[in-house]
C-alpha cells in the first residue's frame, strides 16, 4: 500500500507536469498567433497588414489544435500506461526522462523513424489515405468546442457555431471511413474484417450516442454548445445530468423547509413548481432520464472509438491487431494519434453537454470565483506569469482560465475512468456487442426521447 502510494504521487506529479507543458504551450501559440502578430501588423504600414492581422486571428483555432492534438496524445499514452500500472500495483515506464516522463516521446520519435511499408497487393492510393481520413475529424472536429470549454473566449468565437455540436457529430462520424479504407485496401483478411466489424459496431452505437445528445438538446432548446454549456452555470444541481437544473427549486424547497419560514412544504413546491406535485414527479423523472442519457453516451462513446471492452476491430487475440495490421511508422502513428485524440474529444463533449462544462461544481454562493476579492489577489499569487498576460497581453481573462481548469479537471477525470475500465473489463464477444446495441441501448433512448419531452412540458421548464 505504502508502495502504491508513492507510486500515486509520482503519477500525479507527473500528470501536472506534462500539463503544464501541454496548455502553457497551446497558450503560448495562441498568444502569438492571435495577439503578438496582430499587435505587430497594426503598427505597420503595408496595404495587406489588416487583412494578414484577421487572418492570423481567424487561424488561431486550428493552431492551437494543431499544437494540442501530438503533445496531448503523448501525454495520453503515457496517462493510460502509468494508470494502468497503478491498477495492477506496477511500476509503468519510468526509465526515459524524469521518472519515465519523456518515454512515450521516446516511442513516438522511435515509431517516425520505422520504415513505411505497403504491403504487396494493397491499394497503395487508398492504403495512403486511410489514417489521413482517420485523422483530419479529429482536428476539424474538435474546433467548435474550443469555444466553450473557454468560456466563449474572443479567439475562439470564430468557431462558435449555432449548430455546433450538430458539427461536432458529424465530424466524429467520419473516422469509420478510414477504418473500412485501410481494412479493405491493406489486401490482408484480418485488416478486412476488422474494417466491416467497425461499420458494424459504428451503426448499432452511433443511433444511442446521437439519440442521447439530441434528447439533451432538447433539453437545452438549442445545438449551440457554449450556450448549452452556459446553461448549467451555478453549480452541480444545474448540470444536464441533474436535468439542466430541474431539481433546483427542490432543493430551494427543501432549504425553505429546514429554515423557520412556516410555510408547509406543498406552499413551496408550488412556489418554484407551475404544477405542484406534476412539476415536482417531471423534475425528478428528467433527472433520472438524464443520469442514464449520460451513462449511455459513455458507452456509445466508448464504442465508437474502439475502447475496451469494444474493441473489436483491433481485438489482437482474434484479428492480430485489425483493420491497422498491415500499417508501420508514421502511417501507424496517424491512426494511433487519432485513436486518443477521439478519446479526448468524446470526453471533452461529455463535460460540455452533461457535465458543466467550465463552471464550477459548487454553487454560486458557495464559489470565491464568483467574488473578484477573491479570485483575483488569488490568480495573482498562484501565477504572476499567468497574470502578466492577462493584463497585458488579453490572451485571457480570469473567467477563461478557470473555466478551462475546471473543464481540464473534468475531462481527465473521464479519461481516467476509461483507463480504469480498460483495466476492468474483458472484451465482448461481437454477437454480445451488437445485441446489446440494438436491443438494449437503442430502445431505452428512445423511451428516455419521449419522457425527456413529457418531462420538460410538465414541469414548464425553461432553461
Amino acid at each position: 500500500m505504502i508502495a502504491n502510494a508513492a507510486e500515486i504521487r509520482k503519477f500525479s506529479v507527473l500528470s501536472l507536469g506534462w500539463l503544464t507543458v501541454i496548455f502553457g504551450a497551446v497558450w503560448i501559440v495562441c498568444w502569438i498567433a492571435g495577439v503578438f502578430i496582430p499587435a505587430c501588423l497594426a503598427n505597420s504600414s503595408f496595404d495587406f497588414a489588416a487583412a494578414l492581422s484577421e487572418i492570423c486571428k481567424a487561424l488561431t483555432p486550428l493552431l492551437a489544435v494543431m499544437v494540442f492534438i501530438p503533445i496531448n496524445a503523448m501525454f495520453m499514452v503515457l496517462f493510460e500506461r502509468r494508470g494502468l500500472a497503478l491498477f495492477t500495483l506496477r511500476k509503468g515506464p519510468n526509465r526515459v526522462g524524469p521518472d519515465g516522463a519523456l518515454q512515450t516521446a521516446a516511442d513516438a520519435i522511435k515509431l517516425l523513424l520505422k520504415e513505411d511499408i505497403t504491403p504487396t497487393g494493397a491499394d497503395a492510393l487508398m492504403f495512403t489515405l486511410a489514417p489521413v481520413v482517420f485523422f483530419a475529424p479529429s482536428i476539424f472536429g474538435a474546433l467548435p468546442l474550443l469555444a466553450a470549454v473557454t468560456n466563449n473566449h474572443q479567439l475562439f468565437q470564430v468557431v462558435n457555431l449555432p449548430t455546433g455540436i450538430f458539427y461536432v457529430l458529424a465530424a466524429s462520424s467520419v473516422p469509420v471511413v478510414g477504418i473500412v479504407m485501410g481494412g479493405w485496401a491493406s489486401n490482408n483478411k484480418y485488416s478486412l474484417m476488422g474494417g466491416l466489424r467497425s461499420v458494424a459496431q459504428a451503426i448499432s452505437y452511433e443511433i444511442p450516442l446521437v439519440l442521447s445528445i439530441i434528447t439533451i438538446c432538447l433539453l437545452a432548446g438549442t445545438l449551440d454548445v457554449v450556450t448549452i454549456a452556459s446553461q448549467q452555470a451555478g453549480g452541480l444541481l444545474n448540470w444536464n445530468i441533474f436535468g439542466g437544473g430541474a431539481l433546483v427549486g427542490l432543493s430551494k424547497a427543501i432549504a425553505a423547509v429546514i429554515s423557520p419560514t412556516g410555510a408547509s412544504f406543498f406552499d413551496i413546491i408550488t412556489t418554484y413548481y407551475p404544477y405542484g406535485w406534476w412539476s415536482l414527479l417531471g423534475a425528478l423523472v428528467l433527472c433520472l432520464s438524464t443520469f442514464v442519457l449520460f451513462g449511455v453516451y459513455i458507452t456509445g462513446a466508448c464504442a465508437e472509438i474502439n475502447r475496451i471492452p469494444f474493441d473489436l476491430p483491433e481485438a489482437e487475440s482474434e484479428l492480430v491487431s485489425g483493420y491497422n495490421t498491415e500499417y508501420s511508422g508514421m502511417k501507424f502513428a496517424i491512426f494511433f494519434l487519432a485513436e486518443f485524440t477521439n478519446l479526448f474529444i468524446v470526453s471533452t463533449i461529455a463535460v460540455v453537454m452533461f457535465l458543466g462544462g467550465g463552471g464550477c461544481p459548487l454553487p454560486d454562493w458557495m464559489n470565491p470565483l464568483c467574488y473578484p476579492a477573491i479570485y483575483e489577489p488569488l490568480t495573482k499569487l498562484l501565477s504572476p506569469v499567468l497574470w502578466f498576460l492577462i493584463d497585458f497581453a488579453h490572451l485571457i481573462d480570469p473567467a477563461t482560465f478557470w473555466a478551462a481548469l475546471w473543464v481540464i479537471s473534468k475531462t481527465y477525470t473521464l479519461i481516467f475512468f476509461a483507463v480504469l475500465v480498460r483495466g476492468t473489463l474483458p472484451r465482448f464477444r461481437i454477437d454480445q456487442l451488437l445485441d446489446f446495441g440494438w436491443k438494449r441501448l437503442v430502445p431505452i433512448t428512445l423511451v428516455i426521447f419521449v419522457l425527456v419531452s413529457f418531462a420538460r412540458g410538465v414541469i414548464n421548464f425553461h432553461v
